[in-house]
């Protein structure tokens, strides 16, 4: 590797690292404030050092992978509909962007749920016992590439994107972080609204009654519409984790994850998902 390309990757790991780095440190003084449940430090340790890797192999293979799909969509003749780039037209673009991208992620999140391979991968998500900021970022690595090449795919045929609109977008995304913050906080009455850390807490509970509710990534409507809106009560905070209370050993587990629920299911200790 030339010095070019040396300085270069360190500049996008860096750049990938360092947010997250003070995204947790930043949400970890918030949770403070109003705890849902005890914190557990030896898990958020665990949850950054297993996003830096996960990063690190992301941010490196990130721009193979963009160039593929621009080819792709460009091979296909392009993007159905050109997003507005200034003005009104852009605040309107950033809405559609973000509803669309939304929905996909919904869907996806769905599918999760519901086909054993994705599940085997998402399930390393769902089993922290104790949901916080760094929860945020402990998704398998695979599953980012997948919906690059699923719904982010989808929605680079829909619409042609300027910088700015991803740019927007890049930043509501940021609300991830606040939803899986282990916080007593609720939207109340208008919890139909909005994604907020009890609604997607709900999500990750590992109570019977919880299983297959609250999917959404920002928007609810989603899950009112196809009937997995859960309406939680005001001091409701369950336990999260799952159902039988599985996670990994170590980070090397985690790097192979699905393998380890493979072998479960092999010896017939099945990993259960929330909708089992």
């Amino acid at each position: 590797m030339n010095h070019a390309a040396l300085h270069g990757w360190l500049v996008i790991t860096w750049g990938a690292i360092v947010p997250l780095l003070m995204i947790v440190g930043f949400g970890l003084l918030v949770e403070k404030l109003r705890p849902a449940a005890e914190l557990q430090m030896r898990g958020v340790v665990f949850n950054v050092n297993y996003s830096v890797l996960s990063r690190l192999f992301l941010a490196t293979a990130n721009p193979a992978i963009s160039g593929a799909f621009i080819s792709i969509v460009n091979g296909a003749g392009g993007s159905l509909l050109v997003l507005p780039s200034r003005g009104w037209g852009l605040a309107a673009a950033v809405a559609a962007y973000t509803i669309v991208m939304d929905f996909g992620e919904f869907i996806f999140h769905r599918a999760q749920h519901r086909i054993p391979a994705l599940w085997a991968m998402h399930s390393l998500h769902h089993s922290d016992p104790a949901m916080n900021v760094s929860t945020t970022e402990r998704h398998y690595w695979a599953e980012q590439v997948l919906k690059a090449g699923s719904i982010y795919l989808a929605v680079a045929f829909l619409f042609k994107a300027n910088p700015a609109v991803v740019h927007w977008y890049g930043l509501i995304s940021l609300s991830n972080a606040f939803f899986h913050m282990n916080l007593r906080v609720s939207l109340g009455r208008c919890a139909f609204l909005l994604n907020s850390p009890q609604y997607h807490r709900i999500h990750h509970s590992r109570l019977p009654e919880h299983r297959d509710r609250n999917f959404a990534a920002l928007f609810p409507i989603f899950d009112i519409l196809t009937g997995s809106y859960y309406a939680a009560s005001r001091d409701e905070y369950p336990q999260t984790g799952l159902l039988d209370q599985d996670k990994p050993s170590g980070l090397m587990e985690a790097v192979v994850w699905p393998l380890h629920g493979w072998l479960r299911d092999y010896r017939g200790e099945r990993l259960l998902a929330p909708s089992d």
